[in-house]
């Protein structure tokens, strides 16, 4: 009697030990549970909005999961994805942490991006090759002193890469953003968020292809260039940071001018990064 008594209380310890351990990788963000489809998180430690409400409704936690990996799979660079997430880098450079951008495709333009949020914390790194920006990106994510990394990847799979990134951002709780060529949406990712960015006559089309914790498959549309109405084709001497040298030095070329207008302009922290070789 006592030996059944015992085999029935180890069995509900190990019953009791099984589900508080089920209980914790419930709790982790990559454990999708259809049940919780309509009842989506908002909680801060689990995601941040991405400023843009339409977009909000359609992600399952609401926003940009932090302490993972989102990916944007571009048509092309420039078409607005900065403009995306800058609601998510104005938020973030008001805490610590710095926001560290890992080899983009063009020199940032500081007069452009510190309308949109404080550079301050922004870092730029650049590197020699894609190995070197894996390794940059990754060191980043993990040291748990920024609080976002963007790496600009090109048209190759390197999921293994990828693999480890998500565990960096992890360790790190960061938000990792990767930006790859939407040529490879239909290679498999380990990122939790995968958004395929589309640049469109009058607005930016972003179809979510991966998500976290929901389903995938939503169309946004997003005008993330509302001042496009007012744009119209300007020679550089009528540009606003080229005008007022113009009316101070009567004629110079615009070689010049446009020299004297970067000097003039905010700086950006920006690093050559060599990772050490074993």
């Amino acid at each position: 009697m006592s030996s059944s008594n015992s085999m029935s209380s180890s069995n509900s310890m190990s019953s009791s030990n099984a589900s508080s351990k089920i209980r914790q990788l419930l709790q982790r963000n990559e454990i999708w549970q259809a049940s919780q489809k309509d009842n989506p998180s908002t909680d801060p430690e689990r995601a941040i909005s991405t400023g843009y409400a339409e977009l909000d409704k359609e992600l399952h936690y609401t926003g940009w999961p932090r302490a993972a990996i989102s990916e944007l799979l571009l048509s092309n660079n420039g078409i607005g994805e900065i403009r995306l997430l800058s609601p998510l880098f104005a938020r973030l450079s008001l805490q610590s942490g710095y926001i560290t951008w890992v080899n983009p495709p063009e020199q940032p333009y500081a007069p452009a991006l510190t309308q949109q949020f404080q550079l301050n914390k922004l870092v730029i790194v650049n590197t020699c090759n894609t190995q070197d920006s894996i390794w940059a990106a990754e060191q980043a994510m993990a040291s748990a002193a920024c609080s976002a990394v963007l790496l600009w990847l090109p048209d190759k799979a390197l999921n293994k890469a990828l693999r480890k990134l998500s565990i960096a951002a992890r360790k790190g709780k960061c938000w990792g953003i990767i930006l790859r060529p939407a040529s490879l949406q239909q290679h498999p990712s380990p990122a939790a968020l995968r958004i395929v960015m589309q640049p469109k006559k009058q607005h930016q089309q972003l179809s979510i292809i991966k998500q976290p914790g929901g389903w995938s498959g939503q169309q946004v549309r997003l005008n993330l260039f509302p001042e496009r109405k007012y744009w119209t084709p300007l020679s550089v001497e009528h540009w606003p940071c080229i005008s007022p040298l113009i009316r101070q030095n009567n004629f110079v070329s615009k070689e010049n001018l446009l020299n004297q207008a970067k000097a003039t302009q905010p700086s950006i922290i920006s690093k050559q990064i060599t990772p050490p070789h074993h």
